[in-house]
């Protein structure tokens, strides 16, 4: 391994167990404020992998967390248990002592009687807008089937609470963050020495992959969305890894761009690197100028305290000037993706949008936690786009909020990058 991975590797930052202190304290002053006595909190196959963040730990299952009693965590093969303790073996730090198969409703329902057998149960992961959750996940015979065993106790969900509870992040979270943010921005690098034209999608979907892994990375889902070529409007991973259709190669007056989702210890950031083969077009480039032009007026007021409707206004007001619209979210929240700042700025013009049949996912495009009041330690995904017609350009990385403004994580994609000299 070259030695520099190497000492990286050997230096990765952890989470502690006083870590564990804190966020199940935050946790049950929130029981306390909405008189739950027992948490339900949903794994399965979100994409936040939600159940981590009480356990540390993802088993595609859920967390078990009354008030008084020790959490359990129920995963649904004894596989997934025989690969924590083999972790625990090694010397990991164990945050639940209690794991156990059984991840159906009415297993999970004599469980949740014997840990809590009056009052509230809290649960997250029934409301939830991120992408490919727009209705939750929560798989609907498991939530028959609890709900039928439980009958005379109140659930409620509290989704959106937790997710506000978990947006400001401890110094080590953030170094979680940090960690993740270094290997992205290698990535990128990786990206923008490898594309030229010729070159297959393949080729570069290799390249982002194996630096992140080589970094000691996982990925969030969609994997890594990739397009290339111009103009398009298209975004998600390349159909040729669902479709079994030619890959495509690089062309000459290409445009390629990546989104990147690398997570190191469950901490998630994104990138969105855009690279212009030759010369930008003239729409190319204004729109890669519109998108640095909000990027900068986002970060130009960006602090805690001021609300996520106030961030997103900011970062619109390029694209009201320009005459440009946006496809996709200016920024959201990461760790969680949860809170969505879509703009309608200009989308009269969005007709590729308009004329598509069908009506939109629920609550899309709308501004998700408009009122959300943004603490010191939240992480966000800045990635303004701005199209004209079917020409879009995105950019942009992830951002830590601090009390008297931000830290940026990353450069390199938070501008266009061209191979043309």
């Amino acid at each position: 391994m070259n030695g520099v991975l190497a000492d990286v590797l050997d230096g990765a930052p952890s989470l502690s167990l006083a870590e564990r202190d804190r966020r199940w304290a935050r946790t049950r002053a929130l029981m306390d404020e909405l008189d739950l006595d027992l948490i339900l909190l949903s794994g399965f196959r979100s994409r936040d992998h939600y159940e981590h963040y009480l356990s540390n730990d993802y088993t595609e299952g859920i967390v078990l967390f009354p008030r008084v009693e020790a959490p359990v965590t129920v995963t649904w093969g004894n596989t997934r248990i025989f690969r924590a303790e083999d972790s625990f073996a090694r010397g990991a730090a164990r945050w639940i002592d209690r794991y156990c198969t059984g991840l159906n409703g009415a297993a999970v329902a004599g469980l949740i009687k014997e840990l809590s057998p009056r009052g509230r149960i809290g649960v997250v992961g029934l409301e939830t807008q991120t992408a490919g959750e727009f209705s939750g996940f929560v798989p609907a015979r498991f939530w028959i089937d609890l709900t039928e065993n439980l009958a005379g106790r109140e659930t409620v969900d509290i989704s959106w609470t937790f997710n506000e509870m978990m947006l400001p992040k401890s110094d080590e979270e953030l170094a979680l963050v940090r960690r993740a943010a270094s290997a992205a921005e290698a990535a990128c690098q990786a990206m923008l020495e490898t594309v030229a034209p010729g070159v297959p999608e393949t080729e570069i979907y290799a390249k982002v992959l194996a630096t992140l892994a080589r970094h000691g990375c996982g990925v969030r889902y969609p994997t890594l969305i990739l397009n290339s070529g111009y103009p398009s409007l298209a975004w998600g991973p390349p159909r040729w890894t669902t479709t079994a259709e030619p890959v495509r190669r690089i062309g000459t007056r290409d445009l390629v761009m990546a989104e990147i989702f690398p997570t190191f210890g469950n901490a998630e950031v994104q990138v969105q690197m855009s690279v212009a083969v030759g010369k930008p077009q003239a729409a190319v480039a204004q729109c890669a100028a519109v998108a640095r032009a909000s990027y900068e007026a986002g970060l130009s007021v960006l602090r805690a305290g001021i609300t996520f409707r106030e961030l997103v206004h900011a970062m619109e007001q390029p694209l009201k000037e320009s005459g440009c619209w946006a496809l996709t979210p200016l920024v959201h929240s990461l760790n969680p993706q949860a809170f969505l700042g879509f703009t309608q700025v200009n989308d009269q013009d969005a007709a590729p949008v308009a004329t598509l049949p069908g009506p939109p996912p629920r609550n899309l495009p709308q501004l998700l936690g408009s009122d959300l009041v943004l603490p010191a330690g939240a992480t966000l995904a800045f990635e303004p786009n701005a199209c004209i017609g079917r020409t879009r350009v995105v950019s942009g990385g992830t951002v830590i909020v601090t009390e008297k403004g931000y830290e940026e994580t990353n450069s390199l994609p938070c501008r266009m990058r061209t191979t043309y000299a």
